[in-house]
């Protein structure tokens, strides 16, 4: 267990961890203000290994993980495209064989991107972010900056300039 001290000003003062987590698409957002659901303390509560909300599936994240395969499918039927999966790339169980984590050789920065396109030449040439929503409010001018920012990070790890938002309402 952390050692938390209360000080001065209703502050608190605690021994910062061996090793932070990393930032990743979702918490350099939040990081940034831009995720209206989580907050920039929650996440230097996460990074610092201070607290940190257990995970749980929702109907949502259920959803989620439902839906993304078959919009990987379109995309590949209706553009053509060559995708990677994550479970193409690390296996069955890439969640822990990884530890969620795709860049294991950045100190800082991680993450797990979705898909990614690749060229005639194998390389890998886009960042795919899928997306799953009910709130099609959210979408209507533009993508929202925290999926935005989510994408553009993995994109940035990865050397190339492409990403592609796609999203199912």
């Amino acid at each position: 267990m952390k050692k938390i001290k209360w000080i001065k000003g209703n502050r608190i003062q605690i021994d910062p961890p061996k090793r932070t987590k990393k930032i990743t698409g979702t918490r350099f957002a939040t990081i940034l203000g831009l995720n209206p659901w989580s907050t920039p303390f929650e996440m230097w509560c996460a990074i610092t290994k201070t607290y940190e909300k257990p995970f749980e599936d929702n109907k949502y994240t259920i959803a989620g993980k439902t839906i993304e395969p078959n919009q990987a499918t379109y995309m590949k039927k209706s553009y053509g495209m060559d995708l990677i999966s994550p479970e193409n790339k690390y296996g069955k169980d890439y969640f822990n064989k990884t530890w969620g984590d795709f860049f294991p050789e950045n100190k800082h920065l991680g993450g797990m991107w979705d898909y990614l396109s690749v060229n005639e030449e194998g390389q890998v040439d886009a960042v795919l972010e899928m997306k799953t929503t009910k709130r099609v409010e959210d979408w209507q001018k533009n993508v929202p900056g925290y999926y935005a920012l989510q994408a553009a990070l993995y994109a940035y790890l990865l050397g190339v300039d492409n990403v592609m938002m796609v999203a199912s309402f």
